[in-house]
């Protein structure tokens, strides 16, 4: 059921879209997958800017192992999103978060050993 204010009445801001928060939150999430891609190239770069390395190839792995998790996660978020689940997606936040951390340390790793 909608949330009605009280006396029944809806306001001038009241657009009836209960749909729309659902949706912009799962493009949101559509666009943290996009900008995870860009780190992971980014990363990759950075791991073989002047060769390619046992180093290089480790970080490389690491990336893309961080790269499926933010992924699964991801997909795992706007799954219950699109089957209205809220609570059970929001279970995925602390893992990304956990994932950008890592990123962060592999980078500065990277950039130290260079």
């Amino acid at each position: 059921m909608m949330n009605v204010p009280p006396g029944g009445q809806r306001g001038p801001m009241w657009s009836g879209a209960g749909g729309a928060s659902a949706e912009r939150t799962r493009l949101a999430w559509r666009r943290t997958a996009l900008a995870s891609t860009a780190v992971v190239l980014l990363t990759v770069r950075l791991a073989t800017r002047d060769s390619f390395t046992v180093l290089g190839a480790i970080a490389v792995a690491a990336a893309l192992l961080l790269w499926l998790a933010q992924m699964w996660l991801t997909q795992r978020r706007i799954h219950a999103i699109d089957r209205h689940e809220p609570g059970r997606g929001l279970r995925a936040l602390p893992g990304l978060s956990l994932t950008v951390v890592a990123f962060v340390l592999l980078a500065v790793a990277l950039d130290l050993t260079r």
